[in-house]
């Protein structure tokens, strides 16, 4: 698998810009977490047999894999492969400005308590956006802690605080579609 970090790094520090069908930009999905605590491996691999229905290990010659990869961690389920990139400083460059803008109370408050994110990328996404945001929202969901305190998903510009609406458009999304792989084909 050939891993594009420059644009993964692009895509994940853009703004909100709708993705571009015909880009090798990942599509992305964005936790916001109070502190700069990251999932290890293990967790990852944890959360990708909840979601997916099947085991993932160290190993690349597999299916379903957790791997890091220079700053970035892979896995790949099955015919889809993601990324990670883990930081500890808010998100975007203008972050609070953003947070501020936001329309709702919650929506503020949730955003003025991050301090870190790690973004979950789907490699070489923009072919089935339905497909590729099914298969993030499905990871993601299994992915939420009391540390997220919200995701972001900059292609539809949309920032949902970490309450009971984050999980219900959560399995709203991963439900759109069947994934295409494993024992769960919904």
């Amino acid at each position: 698998m050939r891993f594009n970090l420059k644009g993964a790094l692009e895509s994940i520090l853009r703004w909100g810009d709708a993705p571009d069908k015909y880009s090798n930009d990942p599509i992305s999905m964005v936790l916001l977490l109070r502190e700069p605590t990251f999932s290890t491996l293990d967790q990852l691999r944890s959360a990708a047999g909840r979601a997916f229905g099947t085991s993932f290990t160290g190993d690349k010659e597999s299916q379903h894999y957790v791997v890091q990869v220079v700053l970035f961690t892979v896995m790949k389920a099955g015919p889809h492969s993601l990324s990670f990139m883990n930081y500890r400083k808010p998100y975007g460059d203008d972050s609070r400005n953003f947070g501020r803008s936001l329309p709702k109370a919650s929506q503020r408050q949730a955003w003025a308590e991050h301090s870190a994110w790690t973004a979950v990328d789907y490699v070489k996404g923009g072919a089935d956006l339905e497909l590729e945001y099914a298969v993030l929202a499905k990871l993601c969901a299994e992915m939420l802690d009391v540390n997220c305190v919200g995701l972001y998903v900059p292609g539809k510009r949309t920032f949902i605080p970490n309450d009971d609406s984050l999980r219900e458009y959560l399995r709203s999304v991963a439900d759109s579609r069947p994934l295409g792989f494993g024992p769960i084909l919904t």
